[in-house]
């Protein structure tokens, strides 16, 4: 505020400016006014007061030179206008020492800390890594190392500010991302602590946090025989979405997978099926669709059919097939005995053949069994018989009968047979098939 003053008794033009003249009731500050007073006498020492209740400074005297000068005058106010949140006006005087007393009117305000900063509504997009808090001084007072604490549910901060009369100050503040994930668009309170020498106070503001939508979706798949797929669905954004999931899967391995949860949905097209997933995420939460597929009797079935067609053409490509069995044989004396039959059927016309088999563990040869073995060796109990010639379909059956004293319960394995033959100027060799006895059934397999 400008107001020039004629003061005749001192030949003065005085031009009051408002530096401050609000007052804070909690903080007792002065108001303060810059004095630009213009003397056209002489100089004159002189004093300020009030008689209202005001205590004035500059204190004691102070010279008022010829010409233009400025004085900085600060009003403190008494505890009447402390009392009452309202604008005053009250008179002060300038007294000379030799020229008399000049009069005049000063106006002021009283207002609380609580009205003097506010909070100005800021927005805030999700992908914001700063925001600038507005923080602003209402008042015609300068207001020094003002601690502010700023609390809300994306930051925390503390800052130690001055403010200029009716200045406003943008604190910038960083963004805590872990707090935000699930916060959901709208507007949000910000708090603010102020804090002046031993007096606080608590104001209020908004922060408007705007919508954003977008969800990310990561899929995963590990494991061979029992194949494990996960599909992920988190919302990124910070309103609510519906999370679509779909799988598609063939009609065969469908048959063989198991899903974490049902799907509310599925659709075959052709030689496939596709299956559904819906599900609303709020902002940050996340949806899971596991997938398991065990491919574990499938592949054992495949490895069936690879052994059944590698037997097969195994069988098709030697020149001799060699097929060897076995049956009970009752005895008087109670002796566990096995006849062995060894057939040998030639698929190609082959020569020189040679057949040997082995008597099983812990048995002997039964001697009066014509058995008619080419060769014997009782030592590694080695039987052998040789052909010199077998037409292509021709089959020779050779057999012989074993004992032993001792009783054998279970299964009782026999060794494999061998043939070594010549074939298209060749030597070959096979075997026959595994043999066993189990005595509790009293049967044979081959």
């Amino acid at each position: 505020m400008t107001l020039p003053l004629v003061a005749a008794e001192f030949n003065l033009e005085i031009e009051k400016i408002d530096k401050g003249s609000v007052v804070i009731k909690e903080l007792r500050n002065p108001a303060m006014f810059d004095f630009i007073i213009k003397n056209t006498g002489d100089s004159e020492n002189a004093e300020i007061y009030s008689l209202v209740g005001v205590s004035m400074a500059p204190k004691g005297t102070f010279l008022i030179p010829t010409g233009k000068s400025t004085t900085m005058v600060r009003a403190y106010l008494g505890e009447e206008f402390l009392k009452r949140e309202e604008r005053y006006s009250f008179e002060y005087q300038i007294k000379g020492q030799t020229s008399g007393i000049f009069k005049d009117q000063l106006n002021v305000q009283v207002v609380a800390l609580a009205d003097v900063f506010e909070i100005r509504p800021v927005n805030l997009h999700p992908d914001n890594e700063i925001v600038n808090i507005g923080i602003k001084n209402n008042v015609n007072s300068l207001i020094e190392n003002v601690k502010i604490t700023l609390h809300s549910e994306f930051f925390e901060v503390d800052q130690v500010i001055s403010f200029k009369p009716f200045e406003k100050v943008d604190i910038p503040v960083k963004i805590d991302k872990t707090k935000i994930t699930k916060l959901r668009a709208g507007p949000y309170p910000v708090k603010a602590e102020i804090s002046l020498d031993k007096f606080s106070v608590e104001i209020e503001g908004a922060i408007n946090y705007l919508e954003k939508e977008g969800t990310s979706v990561t899929k995963n798949t590990d494991g061979l025989i029992i194949e494990r797929s996960t599909v992920k669905e988190v919302n990124e954004g910070n309103v609510p979405v519906t999370s679509t999931i779909e799988i598609k899967k063939d009609i065969v391995s469908r048959l063989f997978t198991a899903y974490s949860t049902q799907p509310i949905s599925s659709d075959r097209k052709g030689l496939f099926v596709e299956y559904t997933w819906k599900k609303d995420l709020p902002p940050g939460e996340a949806f899971n669709v596991v997938a398991t597929t065990n491919y574990t009797f499938p592949f054992l079935f495949a490895i069936f059919v690879v052994a059944i067609a590698l037997s097969v053409w195994f069988y098709s490509v030697t020149a001799i097939g060699l097929h060897k069995t076995v049956s009970f044989v009752r005895t008087k004396g109670g002796e566990f005995a096995l006849r062995v039959r060894v057939r040998v059927r030639a698929k190609k016309q082959v020569t020189n053949a040679h057949i040997s088999d082995r008597l099983p563990h812990m048995t002997k040869l039964y001697e009066k069994f014509d058995h008619k073995a080419d060769k014997i060796d009782h030592s590694t109990g080695r039987l052998s018989w040789s052909i010199n010639h077998l037409n292509k379909g021709e089959e020779r059956t050779f057999s012989y009968i074993v004992y032993s004293k001792m009783q054998t319960v279970g299964r009782f394995e026999l060794p494999q047979a061998m043939a070594t033959f010549d074939h298209e100027g060749k030597r070959h060799e096979v075997s026959s098939n595994k043999a066993f006895f189990v005595s509790e059934m009293h049967s044979q397999e081959a």
